[in-house]
């Protein structure tokens, strides 16, 4: 389930690929920069700052990186954020960071080479909303930052340091935070208390849209969250993509806080059609599509997450 279709469009401007010959309009665009099989042996590094070198670079909202090698290669997407950090005082304007819009087909999202994503935050001060996809090297240290509002990490296995990280950060402005947690068999090495801090009422004290899903944990995530305060505050809250069954889903449709959401995401888990059926009566909005059915042999039900390799 990982995307299909690359970011089209962003903050109102078209989303276009760019190239060493391009002829920048950093005033109505955003480019994609990455590499390609199409653009022959063109360094995406070189074409980064090919932009910074833009005349009005100073205009740019936004900057989203692609593939950033062949795909064996050893180069990180911690060049690109070393890049950008260096030429800070070029992109004055900068509002969006799209680190990894990056297909499966072009890689798998648990072999995208990530790297510390918080000397991003530190280098733009204005920087709203942070897109990062892939954990091969992932890290978040714990950082301050009071401008961004939405901030969305998709993984197939995110490394616990990475929410210990986030949990240590100063966001007081984050109004969306969505994690794809994934599977151990991808680099999940959490547990649901390493979860529990970020839904303290007090960590992110403007947020109102929380997604915690493609997670292995699923069950379990509904349990804790079915009588958090945090709820009082949400208006959507995601657990789709994961493992959820209808002993997840039980909690759910026990709570009267869930009741108070303007909706709730349960898109591809595991209930069952009698108890999808149920969050009709909720009173909200809820999303119960496209469930699976487990895999089942030697008399064992599996499950998986939408999102692994």
């Amino acid at each position: 389930m990982q995307t299909s279709e690359h970011l089209e469009e962003w903050f109102g401007l078209p989303v276009e690929e760019a190239r060493l010959d391009t002829e920048f309009n950093c005033a109505g665009t955003i480019y994609r920069i990455g590499y390609s099989y199409d653009a022959g042996d063109e360094n995406p590094l070189d074409v980064l700052k090919q932009l910074l070198e833009a005349p009005d670079v100073e205009k740019t909202a936004a900057i989203v990186i692609g593939q950033t090698d062949e795909g064996g290669g050893d180069r990180t997407m911690g060049e690109f954020i070393e890049l950008l950090a260096a030429n800070a005082a070029k992109l004055p304007n900068l509002r969006g960071l799209f680190l990894g819009d990056i297909l499966q087909e072009e890689n798998e999202i648990s072999w995208i080479h990530q790297s510390d994503i918080s000397p991003a935050l530190t280098a733009f001060p204005g920087l709203e909303e942070l897109i990062v996809r892939g954990q091969e090297g992932l890290k978040f240290s714990p950082c301050q930052h009071a401008s961004l509002k939405k901030l969305i990490i998709e993984t197939g296995g995110m490394p616990k340091e990475v929410l210990r990280g986030l949990a240590a950060a100063s966001l007081p402005g984050l109004e969306h935070l969505e994690l794809w947690l994934g599977t151990d068999e991808y680099g999940w090495d959490g547990s649901i208390e390493d979860i529990e801090p970020l839904v303290h009422p007090d960590q992110f004290p403007k947020l109102r849209h929380l997604a915690l899903g493609n997670s292995d944990l699923q069950n379990e995530i509904a349990e804790s969250l079915a009588d958090a305060p945090i709820l009082d505050r949400l208006e959507v809250l995601d657990l789709s993509l994961g493992v959820m069954t209808d002993e997840g889903a039980a909690s759910l449709l026990a709570s009267q806080r869930v009741r108070k959401l303007k909706k709730l995401n349960l898109h591809r888990n595991y209930l069952s059609s009698a108890t999808a059926g149920q969050f009709a009566l909720l009173g909200i909005e809820v999303d119960v599509s496209g469930q699976e059915a487990p895999d089942t042999w030697d008399g064992e039900n599996h499950y998986y997450v939408a999102v692994g390799e």
